[in-house]
């Protein structure tokens, strides 16, 4: 059966000889994954190009309803994203976003709120001007109340969850009293923001019960040096 769907990619591998498998997040049934077919070869190159981190596509695609792995038919990038195709701090940043989501959000249901909160996301890092060094955290703490945990301005040392300092804890508080369309940059370093992703994580752990293995955030660190 054809079904039509927007696709978020959160991560991509080359599969059997010239396919290419992708994770992503859809509008229509949450996160599910697709074989592209044909496309890791030198005549398609253009269109492995389109399955970026966080690339929003318009895609048909053959939804099988006894397994997990479907086909993706057509595709087409839904919006450029230029900047954060081309800015290395932008595409650090979806680098990272991208893998919070793929190892944090499993459920395979449909979740408007969600898909619109990443769609969002996405939007706003791409048109962001300097400074939008911070969006990231914005990020991390935003996905957590879409994921049954959210952070509130409350929340200190004693009540339990003990992972984040006292300095940590008032970086919290800004990022939660904002408003989702009024990002406000942080009075904080590259060393502290990596710091606070570090303690963002172990909040993630906490209510996961294992750690999210995010292998980006040490590039994230060394970009924001």
């Amino acid at each position: 059966m054809i079904t039509p769907l927007q696709l978020i990619v959160l991560s991509t591998k080359p599969y059997r000889e010239t396919s290419l498998l992708v994770s992503g997040y859809t509008d229509i049934k949450g996160r599910m994954d697709f074989v592209v077919n044909g496309v890791r070869t030198a005549r398609n190159r253009a269109a492995a190009a389109v399955f970026h981190p966080l690339s929003i596509l318009d895609a048909q695609a053959y939804i099988s309803q006894k397994k997990t792995l479907h086909r993706l038919k057509e595709y087409k990038k839904t919006l450029p994203l230029h900047s954060l195709c081309s800015d290395i701090r932008k595409s650090s940043m979806a680098l990272f976003m991208a893998e919070l989501v793929y190892r944090t959000v499993r459920e395979a249901e449909k979740n408007r709120e969600l898909y619109e909160f990443l769609k969002e996301s996405i939007m706003a890092l791409d048109k962001a001007k300097d400074p939008f060094t911070d969006r990231h955290l914005y990020f991390a703490v935003g996905l957590c109340t879409y994921l049954g945990y959210a952070l509130t301005a409350e929340q200190t040392v004693g009540s339990g969850l003990e992972v984040f300092s006292r300095e940590e804890e008032r970086l919290v508080e800004k990022i939660v009293s904002c408003s989702a369309d009024a990002y406000v940059p942080l009075p904080c370093t590259g060393e502290q923001r990596y710091a606070f992703l570090k303690s963002m994580m172990k909040y993630y752990e906490f209510h996961m019960g294992k750690l999210p293995q995010i292998k980006s955030l040490d590039i994230l660190n060394q970009v924001f040096l």
